[in-house]
């Protein structure tokens, strides 16, 4: 089997990441539509990274992870703003409703940042995006991703980091990995029905990890 290799990421990776995310949260649609919507919220979660890795196979992706320590440069925010433009440009232009994904956003956001206001987390060092191709789980390529972003923040001076997650995704995972959830908030009776159920902030521990892994791009 061809061995998984672990990289910074590369503008060229953008529409596969985009099918890995259209797969994941956007199964609602399909086609073009799909990665469309993967690639808006793959650019709207780097619009705040320090770090970017992807885990490769022939020079495929298939996972990547994001953390941030402190904010990130002018250059990384505006590059990926524009990325996001013109996806949402496409996913209007194919049908789709990228206005939806634009309030689905500004709400999960604010619920961020009511759940990190309520927990004793630092807010300079997070986990900011992790996600792995269905093809690929089991082979180790998550926690190798995991380990490396780990590195990073801990080489920024990070004893502890955190992250958001909700019941949308595999929350269940950062308790396997030993994660000390700091805050959650229910919105099982939200109306609007525009967020998740559940939604969570976890904290991990990074006294001991010591590592330099791979800067933002671009």
């Amino acid at each position: 089997m061809t061995p998984v290799e672990y990289r910074p990421l590369h503008n060229e990776d953008v529409e596969a990441l985009g099918t890995i995310l259209g797969d994941t949260w956007h199964t609602y649609t399909d086609g073009r539509k799909r990665v469309a919507c993967g690639v808006v919220d793959l650019a709207n979660f780097a619009q705040r990274n320090t770090f970017a890795e992807v885990a490769v196979i022939d020079d495929s992706p298939i996972g990547v992870i994001m953390a941030r320590a402190g904010m990130p440069d002018k250059q990384t925010q505006d590059h990926w703003a524009s990325i996001k433009h013109h996806a949402c440009e496409e996913l209007d232009k194919l049908g789709g409703c990228a206005s939806n994904l634009t309030r689905f956003f500004d709400a999960m956001e604010q619920a961020d940042r009511d759940l990190l206001a309520h927990s004793d987390c630092d807010p300079d060092f997070e986990l900011v995006l992790f996600a792995v191709s269905s093809e690929a789980r089991g082979l180790g390529v998550g926690s190798m991703l995991m380990d490396h972003a780990q590195r990073y923040l801990a080489a920024q001076g990070a004893s502890r980091a955190f992250l958001f997650t909700d019941t949308d995704c595999t929350w269940e995972y950062y308790e396997h990995r030993g994660m000390r959830r700091a805050a959650e908030q229910s919105f099982a009776d939200d109306g609007a029905l525009i967020l998740p159920e559940r939604m969570f902030v976890y904290e991990m521990d990074l006294e001991g990890i010591k590592g330099v892994m791979h800067a933002a791009l671009p």
